[in-house]
């Protein structure tokens, strides 16, 4: 009976994580999950120190984005969340590292990550497994590593996207 529940446990897991994302080739506009939304604005918030932005869709305070995400629809969540990453686009700042949480939070930034890679349309080549598309395996790569190499890893990925240059279209 554990391991059924177990086994449940996991799918549901795997397509919260998912979610719309792997049917459309891309990780979709709705953000379902508060606690996704606000690791994401998080993310982004901290990619983009250095950059001149400003107002509410910027606050460093993850109580802001968590109190906005309740009145929210899922859509209003992922078009923030797109307005973001299309600021992003054109202006990356600090790469510091940065202290992650939890595996949840780890993988809300990769996914953020891999969206503004996706986003950036450049000659830059994201390559190995930091760039994985597969979130389930950058759950399980955070469960099997030390908590230190998860800010190490986060920050390597964000260095790689400060690099590269967007291409105007």
């Amino acid at each position: 009976m554990n391991l059924r529940a177990l086994a449940g446990s996991v799918a549901s897991l795997t397509l919260l994580i998912a979610g719309p994302a792997f049917g459309q080739g891309t990780f979709g506009l709705s953000i379902e999950n508060c606690s996704d939304y606000v690791a994401r604005a998080m993310s982004q918030v901290q990619m983009a120190s250095g950059c001149s932005v400003s107002g509410p869709s910027w606050s460093a305070e993850p109580a802001d984005h968590a109190a906005w995400c309740k009145r929210a629809s899922a859509r209003e969540r992922g078009r923030e969340d797109e307005a973001r990453r299309n600021v992003l686009i054109t202006c990356r700042g600090d790469f510091g590292t940065v202290q992650i949480k939890s595996c949840n939070e780890y993988v809300a930034r990769s996914r953020t990550q891999l969206e503004l890679a996706q986003a950036l349309s450049s000659s830059c080549t994201f390559d190995g497994m930091r760039w994985s598309s597969n979130i389930v395996q950058h759950m399980h790569w955070c469960n099997r590593t030390p908590v230190d190499r998860h800010a190490t890893e986060d920050a390597a990925r964000r260095r790689e996207l400060a690099s590269c240059t967007a291409r105007s279209n």
